[in-house]
């Protein structure tokens, strides 16, 4: 697996999303250096430079990755920025670790039927023609009213998602399908949440549904006029609501 690290004090990990790699945290995670952390920005298995060769990428095996890469480098307590599917394996990480987590327009639950069908579907499109999902996925990740802004930063994800063999898109895709609903973490645990109000992948309606059903509600911020990628959307807002976590 393959990951970066720079500066020196208590460690900050990195997760991407689906179709995404560490990249996407390159104009938010130097800020955490300049603060005082070690930041790891970390590429999960069959995303960026990190290979990985089976049917099913799951979510917790995402997560004894990171554990291992937390052995290896001694990394203890760590604060996680988890963004979508990052999320996901922060959630798993949480289970086989002590960590911080704060997840990064991602969820808690797991698919409810009409969304495994959905993940069905899209691994059968990328098994007949991975660009299509990428080209039509990856702008919806972003507010319509934010994309001609963020135009070179949806070519820059396009462009380095095609690099991933579809073979893996279908794992990954067949590991969020299967993922575990994970609300008991949120009771238990200090989870902070930050969400996009005009997120249509973690949409605001749902979470609030989620978020009820709880016997113990997180802390969560939300970003006004950010859909699921406040990273390039509303950077400077994603900032500081991370730095109010940490």
């Amino acid at each position: 697996m393959h990951y970066r690290v720079a500066g020196k004090g208590d460690p900050v990990i990195f997760l991407h999303g689906f179709l995404e790699n560490s990249s996407i945290w390159n104009g938010i995670a130097p800020e955490f250096e300049r603060l005082g952390f070690k930041i790891i920005l970390v590429d999960l298995p069959c995303h960026g430079e990190s290979r990985f060769d089976d049917e099913i990428c799951s979510m917790a095996f995402m997560a004894e990755c990171v554990d291992a890469l937390c052995v290896a480098e001694g990394i203890e307590n760590p604060i996680v920025f988890g963004h979508s599917m990052g999320g996901y394996v922060g959630l798993e990480l949480l289970k086989i670790r002590s960590i911080q987590l704060t997840l990064v327009h991602s969820n808690f639950w797991d698919d409810p039927f009409d969304k495994k069908q959905d993940r069905d579907r899209v691994a059968k499109i990328v098994e007949q023609n991975k660009m299509r999902l990428i080209h039509e996925a990856i702008p919806n990740l972003f507010a319509a009213k934010n994309r001609e802004h963020c135009q070179s930063n949806i070519l820059d994800l396009i462009q380095a998602a095609e690099q991933i063999p579809a073979n893996e898109i279908i794992a990954s895709t067949k590991g969020m399908r299967d993922r575990l609903h994970n609300g008991q973490l949120l009771e238990q645990f200090e989870i902070n949440i930050i969400h996009g109000n005009l997120d249509t992948v973690v949409k605001t309606e749902k979470l609030n549904v989620e978020l009820a059903r709880l016997t113990r509600t997180p802390k969560t911020q939300t970003i006004p006029d950010a859909g699921h990628m406040s990273i390039w959307e509303k950077p400077a807002v994603l900032i500081e609501c991370l730095k109010a976590i940490v």
